[in-house]
């Protein structure tokens, strides 16, 4: 069983642009109002590692399971019996480009942690999303 949330934007950025934005961690803080700084350990393919800091969290590692060069990348965090999977997907749309990111919550525990921070990722998609695709067309 899973939880998840997604939020979509039709944006004029183009994929090279969103790429640029998702695969560099020093704008995950610029993007993301949680996130108080970020590293990914190395080019990034499955399997590569990173750590995110939340603003009031400890810091937590990431680990990337999915990537598609220039159309998706997701990565997970451990939860004690869960993870928390933040999913980034692009798609050509009409004269632009639709980016979707997402949250996913998996395992026995995926409830309590839907409850505890399930509101708070759900309600920082939108920003997130529209901070991404705002920060893509300035490059």
């Amino acid at each position: 069983m899973t939880w998840s949330r997604s939020h979509s934007q039709l944006t004029t950025a183009t994929a090279p642009q969103l790429w640029e934005r998702w695969t560099n961690a020093a704008y995950w803080q610029l993007d993301d109002p949680g996130v108080a700084w970020a590293q990914i350990d190395g080019p990034l393919t499955v399997g590569t590692t990173g750590v995110v800091k939340d603003h009031g969290t400890p810091a937590q590692k990431i680990e990337f399971t999915r990537v598609e060069h220039e159309r998706a990348m997701d990565f997970v965090i451990r939860l004690p019996l869960a993870t928390l999977t933040i999913t980034h997907d692009m798609e050509p749309a009409g004269e632009g480009m639709r980016t979707t990111h997402g949250v996913v919550l998996d395992g026995p525990l995926h409830r309590l942690y839907a409850a505890l921070l399930g509101g708070k990722l759900a309600r920082q998609l939108p920003v997130v999303v529209r901070n991404v695709t705002a920060g893509a067309l300035k490059r």
